[in-house]
């Protein structure tokens, strides 16, 4: 066999590893943010949630909440109608018991929308199997996501929510975050949050100061007798059983002390040794101290209610909510407490006419994320959507 000469031997190999670190290098060159938004999505319509709802709502008026749905939907597609380096889905969701017995019947609109990236491994275009990209419309109902629900405290026997952070303005309705904003291991997502009423009317109302501490100093006092009782009511050991314990340890200390140090390690046991029912007393009185001294802040503004005006919003952040201090104001971080407004619910209307809707979206910080928020803030008709209110 004719043997190849070294110097073209080198050359070949050398022309083969340049061509495939010109393969490689073109591969991955192959794949960007450029190929990504130049891949054009689709909208599909998935499958609906199980319907769950309220169980006075009945069957044969489903379709009068899925056809309104489907407007919703419309309208969100009209704002974003070629997906961008994403693929877009949506379904029909009715669940929720209604804010008021007999009211409107809570349903949504669920929008997903799945990004497509580069594969560093593969070096090609997939599709993600998780998005923190989601649009949603709730109707009828104050969502946690738009509001935390304070099971602590009612307010003339009616839900308390901590309406989440003002995070600017958009086509003059205020922009609140949503609760989806941060870094984690999938990425950077954001989120934004609108409600949309009746003109000059509200599904909810600012709680005072005022009736926040009464709230807060009734709960905490119920909370706290319980705790009291129970703590009373804790048996102790008698004073045979103390003395067999004590005697007990004692001997498990001389068991394993070396000889030097016994002396000592008694004299410790005996010096800090406390019966069950001075460890009851004890734990008793730090509850009672703990307690008042938790209360103080909210007993002292309370009775200087003369002199401080206690009728204004109640601003706080969730720290203070439970464990109160003081008042916060919004520029530092602080959240409105509401209360559920049950007459602005028209128990005239049918059960399924959107009486009030919170519009939510939230993106991951990345190209197609990006560009489908803007998308969405830019064009997305808010006021095409307000004139269902009622309708």
């Amino acid at each position: 066999m004719n043997k190849i000469p070294y110097t073209l031997a080198k050359s070949l190999i050398t022309g083969l590893v340049l061509a495939f670190l010109t393969g490689t290098i073109n591969a991955q060159q192959t794949c960007s943010d450029e190929t990504i938004m130049n891949t054009t999505g689709k909208w599909k319509k998935q499958t609906d949630a199980n319907p769950f709802p309220d169980q006075s709502f009945p069957k044969n008026q489903y379709l009068q909440v899925t056809s309104r749905i489907d407007k919703m939907q419309g309208f969100l597609q009209a704002a974003y109608p070629e997906p961008k380096g994403i693929e877009a889905s949506w379904y029909h969701s009715i669940s929720g018991n209604a804010e008021v017995k007999g009211g409107p019947v809570p349903y949504e609109l669920d929008a997903a929308f799945h990004a497509y990236y580069c594969n560093s491994y593969d070096h090609k275009l997939e599709l993600g199997g998780e998005t923190g990209t989601l649009f949603f419309v709730w109707a009828n109902q104050i969502n946690s996501w738009f509001a935390k629900y304070i099971k602590y405290y009612t307010i003339h026997k009616l839900p308390v929510y901590l309406l989440n952070k003002k995070a600017g303005e958009l086509d003059g309705y205020p922009v609140f975050e949503g609760v989806e904003n941060g870094t984690s291991n999938t990425g950077t997502v954001y989120s934004r949050a609108i409600i949309i009423t009746r003109s000059g009317q509200s599904p909810y109302l600012p709680v005072s100061q005022k009736q926040f501490l009464k709230a807060f100093l009734n709960y905490n006092e119920k909370s706290f007798q319980k705790a009291l009782a129970f703590q009373k009511n804790r048996a102790v050991k008698t004073d045979e059983e103390e003395e067999a314990g004590k005697k007990k340890n004692l001997e498990t200390i001389e068991r394993v002390t070396m000889p030097d140090k016994l002396a000592r390690a008694k004299d410790n046991y005996l010096r800090n040794y406390k019966t069950s029912k001075q460890i009851k007393e004890e734990t008793t009185n730090n509850m009672v101290n703990n307690y008042e001294k938790g209360m103080k802040p909210a007993r002292v503004l309370l009775a200087d209610s003369l002199k401080t005006d206690l009728e204004q919003p109640a601003v706080l952040d969730f720290n203070n909510l439970l464990l109160f201090k003081e008042f916060r104001t919004e520029d530092k971080g602080g959240q409105q407490l509401v209360r559920l407004n049950p007459d602005y619910f028209d128990m005239t209307l049918p059960r399924y006419v959107p009486q009030v809707m919170i519009v939510y979206w939230a993106w991951d910080d990345k190209k197609p994320g990006n560009y489908w928020k803007d998308q969405i803030e830019k064009n997305f008709n808010i006021h095409a959507l307000k004139e269902m209110i009622d309708k």
